[in-house]
Formats: structure tokens, sequence, C-alpha cells
């Protein structure tokens, strides 16, 4: 058993040992701090995504069996487990994240309680919007990633633009 769901362009699997280096290369692409991205930070990240909380899968691409990215639910012990995706450079813009979402939450859903799946987002990032959107996830909340207060103060002061502040976007999606 590993092999967790097949679409028509890709299928996801159990992570294994051996998709480390990939993991490791997918996650540092997409890390905003590369410069504190030591092999120790690493190793602890690793060691999160394969806590037993997590399910994270491998998305492998059908045509070549390469591994194209990964998938993963966090908090998979509660009945809201919230959706991440990262694809690596090169397999972007082609509907993969979307269908390896798809058949990671229809797996979920068949053999976990789930109530909904919860997915989120940067304002900024339209991609991972579009997903959620296109997943028939909708909106519930859109917050600052600031405490009001600093939000306020900083504009006040004037060392703060609204375009400076940041957002996530949060997502409820149904089972599939």
């Amino acid at each position: 058993m590993g092999n967790f769901g097949e679409g028509k362009q890709v299928s996801i699997r159990k992570l294994r040992e051996e998709d480390y280096s990939i993991y490791r290369e997918v996650t540092y692409a997409h890390f905003a701090y590369k410069n504190v991205f030591t092999e120790k930070f690493m190793q602890g990240i690793w060691k999160e995504v394969n806590a037993s909380n997590g399910l994270t899968c491998t998305i492998i691409e059908k045509d070549t069996g390469d591994i194209c990215g990964f998938c993963q639910l966090k908090n998979i012990d509660t009945s809201t487990p919230e959706v991440g995706i990262e694809i690596r450079d090169g397999y972007m813009g082609k509907g993969y994240a979307q269908e390896a979402v798809k058949l990671l939450i229809s797996y979920a859903g068949q053999h976990y309680v789930v109530n909904y799946f919860v997915w989120k987002a940067s304002k900024s990032n339209s991609v991972s919007r579009y997903i959620a959107e296109k997943l028939d996830g909708k909106l519930i909340s859109e917050q600052s990633t600031m405490e009001q207060w600093i939000i306020d103060y900083g504009k006040k002061t004037g060392a703060l633009k609204e375009e400076e502040v940041s957002y996530v976007c949060t997502y409820r999606m149904e089972k599939m």
C-alpha cells in the first residue's frame, strides 16, 4: 500500500525517505528566508512532515514517473485538516497541483473523520487562490499577518503603507 490515488496526469503516493532530496529542493526553492535554511532546519521540517498528525504525499507525473511536487494535510487528527501543496519549478501551470489536491482530499475524506478541509493562501498568491476556488473552496476569512494595533500604529507614524501589509485568505473546502 502506498498509492493514494491516480488521476489523468498525476498519481499521489506515500512520502518515502528517498524523496528527501527533492522535497528539500522544492521547499528550499519556495522558502522566503533561504539564509536560515540550514540542513538542521530542513531535518526539522522533514521530521514534522512525517509526523503522525499529518499526511504528506509525493506527486508523480504519470507520463514520466518524475516527482513533480508534494501535497499534504496538516492536523489530520482534527476534523478540519489544512491542505498544502508544493510544485517543482518546471511542473507548474499544468494542472498537477489541482489534480493532486483533489486526489488527496478524496483519499482523506474516505480514510479520516473530516468535516471539511482548510486551504490558506497569501492574498498575493493568485495561483494558490485560483486552485482553491477551482476546487470549489469558499473564502471564509481574510486576515492580516500582523496584529491590527501594529498596522494602525505603523500607518499613523508613516512607517507602514497599506501595500506593505500582507493578508492570508482562508478557504473552506468540502469533502469530495
